[in-house]
This record gives structure tokens, C-alpha cells and sequence, in this order.
């Protein structure tokens, strides 16, 4: 298969067409898991991104689609892994793919550990949909990754504001940054300005292509909490008029 896998490699996802729907799996690495054990929730609100996605551009054909808008919650955040995610279609027409995303914990006598929706817009691109046979399965090599904020372009740092470097790797066959890129950078932006921990609950609403970059997530802390962090993120290429290109809002749960 010849979709894009830049991606998917930095998190070590395969997916695999099964039926109507779409299975993916993420193992958890030393660079993808988080201080509380479980694998990062950026990595898995991309793999969610990926996995849900191909299930909507199957079901659009000969079409093909974007996403609009992310919603993960966790209930679990120490995982065993592999994660398993199955993305089956609720919704499809003309215009709009609708999918829903459930994860477990295969390493954990398949532990729903949490769930996902993913709105997509049907488009028509002049090249057509990605290549690919069926059944899909796209199982590109995992990447050697030491730090996977530098391998997804995320610039060190703290506070209210985080940048991410816009380099090929990141973009999809469209030539735009994939939101499973966009879906890091919100889960790294929103945990330094809570001061750390764990995100829990992101919604993320793709407005508009990155196409240019460098590409911030501004952050502001709106409400909180013994136990949580609520933060409202606004994703802006600055490279391209300082546009608004993603509207996000995060839960993070303090570290103990």
C-alpha cells in the first residue's frame, strides 16, 4: 500500500482493513509512553486520527476525505499495550464520514481503556484517492525515534505557547501538516501549560490547512481543579497570516 506513513512510522501504527471497519495498532515504546505509564495521548489521538480517517476515505470512495474535527476521552492511562483501536463508520454521505474509534488494551485482556469520534469531509481531489489494494493494510517499518517531541518538530520548551517546525515528514500527500501532527502538538501544549500531568480529554476542531509554519498552539488555562486542568488552545501558522488553523480544548490531569 502507498499511503503516506511518515506518521504512522514515528508511532509505530499498522491498520488493517477488516470488514467494513479498520483495526489499529499502536505498541507502547519508550518514546511514545507518558510519566504515568501509558502511552502518550498525542500518540494515540493520532493513531485515532489515522485510523479513523482511512476507515472514512474507504467509505467515501471514489472520493476520498479530511478531518474536521477530534474527540478522545481516556477512562485508563496505564496501559500494558498493544493498543487496539477499531474504527467503524456511524455516518456517510456526500458531503460528511463519520467515525467511531474504540480503544483497548490488547496486553491487557482487551481493557476498553477509551473512545473516540472523528468527523471527516468527503472531498474530491483531482488526483484521486490514494493507491492502495484491498484489503488495506499499511504496515510501514517504526522509525528509530529517541525524542518524539523533535521527531514531530515540537520545539523545546514551557509556558503558554508551544511551536512546531513544519518539515516534510509531517505532511500528508496533500502537502499540508496531518493532523495526527496537529493532535501532538495540541497534547504537548496543553500539558506545559497546565504545569504537567496527563491529558485526558481533547476535543480538536480542524479549521484550516498548516501549510507553511512554524506552527503554534497558544494555550490558556480556563479552568482547574485538585485534580484537573482545563486548557482552550487556538493553532496558528504563522507562516501563512498567523491564521487560525485549529480550535482545541483539553482536560489534563495533574500528575500525583
Amino acid at each position: 500500500m502507498n499511503l503516506p506513513a511518515r506518521v504512522d512510522a514515528l508511532i509505530g501504527l499498522r491498520r488493517h482493513e477488516v470488514g467494513t471497519g479498520v483495526v489499529g495498532l499502536v505498541p507502547i515504546a519508550e518514546h511514545t509512553r507518558h510519566a504515568a505509564g501509558g502511552l502518550r495521548t498525542g500518540v494515540l489521538l493520532a493513531a485515532l486520527d489515522a485510523t479513523g480517517g482511512l476507515a472514512c476515505g474507504l467509505a467515501s470512495l471514489p472520493a476520498w476525505t479530511v478531518s474536521t474535527s477530534l474527540m478522545g476521552v481516556l477512562s485508563e492511562h496505564a496501559h500494558t499495550g498493544p493498543l487496539r483501536l477499531d474504527a467503524t463508520v456511524l455516518r456517510a454521505s456526500r458531503a460528511r464520514v463519520v467515525a467511531s474509534v474504540d480503544i483497548r488494551d490488547e496486553g491487557n485482556d482487551g481493557l476498553r481503556v477509551g473512545h473516540g469520534l472523528l468527523t471527516t469531509s468527503v472531498l474530491d481531489p483531482a488526483e484521486g484517492p490514494p493507491p492502495f489494494q484491498r484489503p488495506v493494510r499499511a504496515e510501514p517499518a517504526p522509525a528509530e525515534v529517541d525524542d518524539l517531541e523533535a521527531a514531530f518538530g515540537i520545539e523545546p520548551g514551557d509556558g503558554p505557547t508551544t511551536r512546531l517546525v513544519l518539515h516534510d515528514a509531517l505532511r500528508n500527500r496533500w502537502r499540508i501538516l496531518h493532523g495526527g501532527a496537529v493532535a501532538m502538538l495540541v497534547d504537548t501544549a496543553a500539558a506545559r501549560a497546565a504545569g504537567g500531568g496527563v491529558v485526558a480529554r481533547t476535543v480538536l476542531h480542524f479549521l484550516a490547512p498548516a501549510r507553511t509554519g512554524p506552527v503554534e498552539a497558544r494555550c490558556t488555562v480556563v479552568g482547574r481543579d485538585r485534580e484537573a486542568v482545563v486548557v482552550r488552545l487556538s493553532v496558528h501558522d504563522t507562516g501563512h497570516d498567523d491564521r487560525t488553523v485549529a480550535l482545541a480544548s483539553a482536560t489534563v490531569l495533574r500528575a500525583p
